[in-house]
């Protein structure tokens, strides 16, 4: 709750001022101190725990990433910020930031997250928002289905978007559109219609001078007419596009700062008018507090004469006791509905930070992913990075599973990112996180008793000649078995027996081992969720020799039907016992 008097009337505009600050260095493009500006505003604002302000500066911060083309840093913020703005019922915001999410997935062509993200903006301003910012969702899901090369629903979306924008009357919104939509009836070949929109939109963008649009306008046309064959009109478009081009650079920059004036006028009364609100309702609650204790007061003493009346009368009225029972199992049973869907919610944020599909098939020729966690959320989760010396993939077992592993795997990820800027070594890289996890839970600190961790195992596959591949592995009490397509012989690659985190030193070294691999081997890595199941008719552990022939026997087999065939034998043996553990498979077909 913001403190009342001058003290925090200061801290919050202290907040604000920061955070304008660091608008102003971002329009600059001097992302440095735009973050530092919006890091210390977002320290202020915790200090009071000021939660728009809290809000907003997790929003510039991802802003401010995104620019910087640091999209998976610019996605933590927005998920940071939108528990916050969920909390303080703070629609506008809220859209804003799945406005944001959208876009950051769609940078990474992450469509399907990026189309989820953008729909729940779009849910958002269909009931409460400003007509510019409808139009603006609608224009972004129809740039994302011109990403998925659907080029229908994109000018179906686009058209929406004009459509507002004609009736709203925002010239710049509506070039912006015309000249959208150009561009995607040029990808459809459809050179003709295509010119008509971009010289509506570009004509308009110069009336209005908008640089930026009419750049964007001529290059469509250009584009239009290289497609019609028509050369001349091609390189006269050219040419306008370049002359056009240098001076948009120097009208840009005074552009920005005009426009810098008008929103910090804009947000200073927006923030002052949040400042009043929640002071206002600080002293309406501080001025029933007396009001509310006596009210709680009778309250306790009424349900404790409630309690005695329905304990002397539970020897005869048993029915109604049933009945009282049911009530209060209805209420328990809503209760743990309300636990389960910010569970649920959790879980789609834990699985937008792990590896996506589209960067495992541009990267690994064919593999399968088991991942079936014991409860809605896990403590097992796998990690990929794209690096100039070859393709990284983690399977990581945290600590617990369900919440609390849920929490162990994003200090697991976190800190998997921190590691790749020293080392793209995978034995390197698990010293970084042990080093990183025994921080993140000051483990070493004097009197700490947490001695949580994980288990994982990390790879480095470099593309060779021939069909020949190198694979650099390292584990940390998860090994790498491999099985040949020549022998179909599995052979292990003994992990260091040390866990991440917990009682293992802060210096301790990882083995590092070096494989060829030829076309059609299998590697696969795993959690120890599989192996350790119980279960069959006399119910048995599953075991790791069990799992190991499982392998051999279907590592023929395409990498899909594996991952079939796994999770069909997994659930027979299984049966009616419950799953003990998170469950992690990953293979790969060299």
């Amino acid at each position: 709750m913001l403190e009342t008097g001058k003290k925090s009337d200061n801290k919050a505009m202290l907040a604000y001022a920061l955070v304008q600050q660091g608008r102003w260095h971002h329009i600059r493009k001097e992302h440095s101190q735009a973050l530092a500006k919006h890091f210390d505003a977002l320290k202020e604002a915790e200090k009071i725990n000021y939660m728009y302000g809290r809000v907003i500066a997790h929003n510039r911060i991802g802003a401010v990433y995104m620019d910087d083309k640091s999209n998976d840093l610019a996605i933590k913020q927005y998920h940071y910020s939108v528990p916050l703005a969920l909390a303080i019922n703070d629609s506008d915001d809220l859209s804003e930031n799945y406005s944001a999410l959208g876009t950051a997935y769609t940078n990474k062509k992450v469509y399907d997250s990026s189309l989820f993200y953008h729909h729940k903006a779009l849910d958002i301003r269909l009931k409460k928002s400003s007509k510019k910012n409808l139009a603006n969702t609608y224009n972004n899901i129809g740039l994302v289905y011109k990403g998925l090369k659907d080029y229908d629903k994109a000018i179906d979306f686009l058209s929406k978007a004009l459509e507002v924008r004609f009736e709203i009357k925002d010239k710049r919104g509506i070039a912006g559109a015309k000249i959208n939509i150009g561009n995607v009836l040029n990808l459809k070949k459809d050179y003709n219609k295509a010119l008509e929109y971009l010289h509506q939109g570009t004509d308009l963008a110069y009336e209005i001078k908008y640089g930026d649009y009419y750049c964007n306008g001529l290059l469509g046309i250009k584009n239009s007419y290289f497609g019609l064959e028509r050369w001349k009109d091609c390189c006269v478009a050219w040419d306008i596009y370049k002359q056009a081009a240098d001076s948009v650079k120097t009208e840009k920059i005074k552009k920005d700062i005009l426009e810098l004036e008008t929103k910090y006028d804009s947000d200073r009364k927006d923030t002052e008018l949040k400042l009043k609100e929640e002071q206002i309702k600080f002293k309406t609650e501080q001025n029933s507090q007396q009001k509310i204790l006596i009210i709680a007061s009778c309250i306790a003493l009424l349900m404790a004469l409630v309690a005695v009346f329905f304990i002397y009368r539970s020897f005869r009225l048993n029915k109604k006791n049933a009945v009282q029972l049911a009530f209060k199992n209805h209420l328990i049973e809503e209760k743990n509905k309300e636990i389960t869907d910010s569970i649920n919610y959790a879980r789609l944020i834990q699985q937008s930070l792990l590896a996506s599909e589209s960067m495992l098939d541009n990267n690994l020729k064919e593999h399968f992913i088991l991942y079936m966690p014991k409860d809605i959320v896990s403590g097992d989760f796998y990690w990929a990075s794209e690096t100039n010396e070859g393709f990284l993939l983690a399977c990581v077992d945290c600590t617990g599973h369900g919440v609390p592993g849920a929490f162990m795997s994003l200090i697991g990820k976190e800190n998997l990112d921190k590691a790749i800027v020293k080392s793209n070594s995978p034995k390197q890289i698990l010293s970084e996180l042990n080093k990183g996890v025994k921080r993140s839970l000051n483990q070493n600190s004097q009197g700490s008793s947490n001695r949580d961790g994980m288990d994982a195992a990390i790879i480095r596959i470099e593309k060779g000649n021939n069909a020949v591949s190198k694979v650099y592995y390292s584990g940390a009490n998860r090994p790498l078995w491999i099985v040949r397509k020549t022998t179909g012989a599995l052979e292990e690659i003994k992990p260091t027996k040390q866990a991440i985190g917990g009682f293992t030193n802060d210096n301790q070294e990882f083995e590092e081992h070096e494989l060829t691999l030829n076309e059609g081997d299998m590697i696969y890595i795993s959690t120890d969720g599989y192996a350790d199941q119980f279960g069959s008719d006399k119910n048995k552990k599953l075991t790791t020799k069990r799992f190991k022939e499982l392998l051999i026997s279907l590592h023929a087999s395409k990498a899909q039907e594996q991952k079939q065939e796994l999770e069909a034998f997994f659930t027979s043996w299984k049966g009616k016992s419950e799953q003990l553990d998170d469950l992690l498979v990953i293979g790969i077909k060299t």
